[in-house]
């Protein structure tokens, strides 16, 4: 399906560290996760549906605000992880160790998310992949929000403090995760930069609907957090962006 479990091919520990990377990490914490979050709208009362889930950080999130949500990874070790977690007594979540391919639940979703997943698909048919099963699992009118490396993205020579961007051959690249303080490399992963016309065709292969992409900024409290000039070159030049998809 994808190459994303090459996080934990790095050393024995290497799932742990990526987990506690994230969990203190600006961009998702203070970017990506919201964006979801502000797309989706009402999220108390919803069944949500997260593909990619890793070790389930998001799910949590979602399911602190009143959702019920299923997150569904390939990867072994997230999965071992997502579910061991503390706070999942608290919460509705269910986390399952499942390809797109291969996934499935008898209920429908009002909701489906996932956060820099989409980029490692292999190829456009695995990409396609996604969008195929959010369709299978989708109520009518449901809709499919991710954040992906944006297909217009070029500034591989920019610093972001706590990325770097290098382009490989063909649609390859590699992003290192840094650390703020002494910018070391803590965890990197290759991926891929599909073009917009690839999502979209892979999002009709997948039966789906595309509605478009959108620019990504700073939850308020991240930026004052944080700082201009820390949010300054992840505004101007957008790595990321939102894709967002329909069924029906």
């Amino acid at each position: 399906m994808t190459d994303f479990e090459g996080f934990s091919h790095q050393s024995p520990g290497s799932v742990d560290v990526y987990k506690a990377y994230i969990e203190k990490d600006p961009y998702r914490r203070g970017l990506h996760y919201p964006a979801v979050m502000s797309e989706i709208g009402e999220i108390k009362g919803k069944r949500i549906l997260d593909a990619g889930t890793g070790d389930g950080q998001l799910p949590r999130l979602l399911a602190a605000k009143g959702a019920s949500v299923v997150g569904y990874d390939h990867n072994s070790g997230m999965i071992k992880r997502a579910r061991a977690a503390e706070e999942n007594a608290k919460l509705d979540v269910t986390f399952v160790e499942a390809k797109p391919q291969n996934f499935h639940d008898g209920n429908r979703f009002d909701a489906a998310t996932s956060v820099m997943v989409l980029n490692y698909a292999t190829d456009v048919a695995d990409l396609a992949a996604f969008f195929r099963c959010a369709q299978r699992h989708l109520a009518i009118g449901g809709r499919f929000v991710s954040i992906a490396l944006n297909p217009a993205f070029s500034a591989f020579d920019v610093d972001f403090v706590v990325r770097r961007f290098t382009r490989l051959e063909g649609n390859r690249v590699r992003i290192e995760f840094l650390n703020e303080q002494s910018r070391d490399v803590e965890q990197k992963a290759a991926t891929h930069q599909y073009r917009a016309e690839e999502f979209d065709r892979a999002t009709r292969d997948g039966a789906m609907r595309p509605e478009g992409w959108k620019k990504l900024f700073a939850c308020p409290e991240a930026q004052e957090m944080k700082g201009e000039a820390f949010w300054r070159a992840c505004h101007g030049y957008q790595p990321f962006a939102m894709f967002i998809a329909s069924n029906g």
